[in-house]
């Protein structure tokens, strides 16, 4: 039966911002729940005429056991019914997140998202389809001004962001569950959305009805749909906005910015001369572009960096991430990537190149984030991968110190490097003097032995230093 209220969506999106190739593999994250059912549904319906191949992938995460375990065979049946493909899998995201210093909901989003990435190699999908919907949308921008947010988290979630995509944005909660109904199509409800120890959870049971004037949750379902495409609108506006002023941003940046090796400068007259929103973008952009794939600028360096257009003729300086400074200086905002030269018995890592010290050698290189993870599983003691956006400063390859002291991977407890080696088995002559590479904030490797639980790649990792050893003893 047709889903009348969806396919228009459905169709908008897949020719739109979500469109993938002909005859390309669409994976669909699907967990049982209503929006999920009904975007497997409505992908399913119209495949021949969006010329794409839906399959699907569902995650029991080991958590809500026998009403996960009914998740899961509603799940496989629906595919069956449809004749779609399905991935599925059990995990102990538990234990997992322990593992990886993981915790809460964003860490079993982290492990969602690298089931479903790994799921997709697996299905040969180039496109992951996310069951997002306008009520979603709105809940994420009430989350993001609870929390202090600026023009990016206000235009919400995108309807595209590399691989994923959410073709349901602009589809409401009240229009899947009625198109569902119609059709005759049960789906599944997760108890723990019913939680109210999440702050979404919250936001949707309690402050959006509250704001609509509404004390049971469930009243008003027309009006909170209302409100969701309002906000859908509102969001979909603002990304245009941010849209059209990073390319003007991006043209005033060509004109008023110089790269010299590990040093750009800007002019601050012409700087300050922009509005504070023009200024806080031009700041993001060329961040992004100084440290692709680090972390993002805080709302507190950003302002530092605002101030620092206004300031005197020199004099005021703010740290930023990376090993990077940013100071004024006689009407120049100079950014300067503090190199301190290695200490004695220390060699600077070469990225990319081949760098020695001792017995070790290590050849390092950075790789796109998605390329990484397809190699992660076959790696040996050899290598080691580290998401760039977690290292801190200069990196370097060295002896490790007799009182250092590092968490291995997997592990919670910071350990002696020594001690550690010896319970490892490690050769004597070895133990003795072992190589590390560390940067500001310590030990990342003990080489060709185990890493630290630091910067670890995950799903949303954008870039990765590869690294790999020789010894030669």
């Amino acid at each position: 039966m047709r889903l009348r209220r969806l396919e228009p969506v459905l169709r908008r999106a897949l020719r739109g911002p979500c469109a993938v190739p002909p005859g390309s593999r669409v994976l669909v994250a699907v967990s049982g729940g209503a929006d999920s059912t009904a975007l497997l549904l409505g992908l399913r319906r119209l495949a021949r005429e969006l010329e794409i191949v839906p399959c699907a992938a569902h995650l029991h995460h080991g958590l809500r056991r026998a009403e996960a375990d009914r998740d899961r065979e509603f799940v496989r049946d629906l595919c069956a019914r449809l004749g779609v493909p399905l991935e599925s899998a059990r995990w102990n995201t538990h234990a997992r997140m322990l593992r990886r210093g993981l915790s809460g909901q964003a860490g079993l989003r982290t492990l969602r998202r690298e089931f479903l990435a790994s799921a997709a190699r697996r299905a040969g999908a180039a496109t992951i389809a996310t069951a997002h919907t306008a009520d979603d949308q709105a809940e994420t921008v009430l989350l993001r001004l609870l929390r202090g947010t600026g023009l990016p988290g206000l235009g919400g979630m995108s309807p595209r962001r590399g691989i994923w995509i959410k073709p349901l944005l602009e589809a409401t909660r009240r229009d899947i569950e009625a198109d569902l109904t119609e059709c005759r199509q049960s789906w599944r409800e997760d108890s723990s959305n019913a939680d109210l120890e999440y702050t979404r959870n919250r936001i949707r049971h309690q402050v959006i009805p509250a704001l609509l004037g509404r004390g049971a949750p469930g009243a008003g379902n027309g009006e909170r749909a209302s409100l969701a495409r309002r906000m859908a609108d509102a969001t979909r506006e603002i990304r245009s906005v941010r849209q059209s002023l990073e390319t003007g941003v991006s043209l005033a940046l060509a004109g008023i910015c110089r790269i010299e090796g590990d040093e750009i400068t800007l002019d601050s007259r012409e700087v300050a001369s922009y509005p504070m929103l023009f200024q806080r973008t031009l700041f993001r952009l060329l961040w992004s572009r100084v440290s692709p794939g680090g972390p993002g600028l805080t709302r507190i360096e950003l302002q530092g960096l605002g101030g620092l257009a206004g300031a005197g003729r020199g004099g005021r300086s703010i740290d930023l991430p990376g090993g990077w400074r940013a100071g004024r200086d006689r009407g120049l905002i100079r950014f300067i990537r503090q190199c301190a030269r290695p200490l004695p018995g220390r060699a600077r890592l070469s990225v990319p190149g081949r760098t020695r010290s001792g017995e070790v050698s290590v050849r390092g290189r950075w790789l796109p984030g998605s390329g990484a993870l397809r190699r992660l599983p076959g790696k040996g003691l050899a290598e080691e991968f580290f998401a760039a956006d977690g290292l801190e400063g200069v990196l370097e390859l060295r002896a490790a110190r007799a009182d250092e002291s590092f968490v291995p991977f997997g592990r919670r407890r910071p350990v002696r490097v020594g001690r550690f080696l010896s319970k490892q088995g490690v050769s004597l002559p070895r133990r003795s003097r072992p190589r590390v590479l560390a940067d500001a904030g310590g030990v990342l490797w003990v080489v060709g032995v185990r890493r630290s639980a630091r910067a670890p790649v995950t799903s949303q990792t954008r870039t990765v230093l590869w690294v790999h050893a020789e010894h030669h003893d």
